[in-house]
């Protein structure tokens, strides 16, 4: 059965039609909202689009994708999360999307799909059959259906340790509400970002995603010592998703352990309010030396492991992405390339 594809830009989106699609989803994705889109556009300069497939003029899927050029020339697509389907018309509707994008992609020198990691690994088989490369990845997703009791007891003795320090130095962690704790919070990044050597997002990111707050669609948690905001974690959030986007800290003050107790001030704050799928979005490898720390400090939070891929349309990025995320020194090269760009 042909199913019909519109594809429109964010100006041009019903988007009554779409948060109704999303609603009736089985996926309910932060990742493919219209105001993440409106994030991305007015805060990053991506250009948003909306792929919606129709049976006999209903909407039963789709798929919020950006493009954007490569060295200035080049297009290049992105999709994080999704698809959206109404449910019994899943692989209908990833066929339809893949049919549409199969015909970009041959023209592109970049097409990026990392479905919503619960349901990604289900559709390896459709991918490679129309020729992309598969790329293993891991998060960490927090299981808060149980008791917060039984959350706290599960957690390895380190992060329950590092909770307790941070309480006893009289770190207090609050949620900004007022943009002005908002720009406390960027002037931190912004100082991590150099210090790790990553070009950090924009005023304008947090600017959008500052509105966002206003909409229960975002929350930043502040961990302050003596009233002084030392650390951030901002998260999105949609319906019962929350899923981590950044943190960063005074390298003065992480002796304190501000991050051990802006984690679980989330996680109370989560399990208060609903969310059932708490995603610290991303494990890395435990073998790459340089993302060992990392690593070590996700699993103390007793997370369950969720497998997904990045679905890639060149073998040259899924070489390349495997050297990142494997070697230091492709990783630091890359680092480069993007403080370059970012100048």
């Amino acid at each position: 059965m042909a199913y019909d594809v519109k594809i429109v830009d964010i100006d041009n989106l019903d988007v009554q039609q779409w948060n109704e699609l999303l609603m009736k989803s089985e996926v309910c994705d932060a990742f493919q909202t219209y105001e993440w889109a409106q994030v991305q556009r007015n805060g990053l300069g991506m250009k948003p689009f909306f792929s919606i497939v129709y049976d006999d003029g209903n909407a039963i899927g789709g798929v919020m994708f950006f493009k954007k050029k490569m060295m200035g020339l080049i297009d290049s697509y992105e999709i994080r999360g999704g698809p959206l389907y109404l449910k019994g018309n899943r692989e209908a509707v990833m066929r339809s999307i893949l049919k549409i994008l199969n015909k970009k992609k041959k023209r592109a020198l970049n097409l990026l799909f990392v479905p919503f990691p619960p349901i990604n690994n289900s559709f390896e088989q459709t991918f490679k059959s129309e020729g992309y490369f598969c790329y293993p990845f891991r998060t960490i997703i927090i299981n808060l259906d149980r008791p917060l009791q039984d959350i706290w007891q599960a957690l390895n003795k380190r992060a329950r340790w590092g909770v307790r320090k941070a309480e006893r130095v009289g770190l207090k962690v609050k949620v900004a509400t007022v943009w002005k704790e908002w720009e406390q919070f960027y002037h931190i990044f912004s100082v991590h970002g150099k210090e790790k050597q990553y070009p950090p997002e924009p005023l304008e990111f947090f600017r959008e995603m500052f509105k966002l707050h206003h909409k229960n669609m975002a929350r930043l948690f502040l961990a302050q010592h003596q009233k002084r905001t030392i650390a951030g974690s901002l998260f999105l959030i949609y319906n019962q998703n929350m899923i981590f986007l950044q943190n960063a800290s005074e390298s003065a003050f992480r002796s304190y352990n501000p991050n051990n107790l802006l984690q679980w001030k989330s996680i109370e704050w989560a399990k208060e309010n609903g969310v059932t799928i708490y995603d610290m979005n991303g494990l890395p490898p435990r073998q790459v030396p340089y993302l060992l720390g990392v690593y070590h400090y996700k699993r103390r939070w007793n997370g369950d492991v969720q497998w997904y891929y990045y679905y890639l349309n060149r073998r040259l990025l899924y070489a390349g992405l495997h050297m990142v995320r494997t070697s230091s020194l492709a990783w630091t090269l890359f680092r480069h390339a993007r403080n370059l760009k970012a100048v």
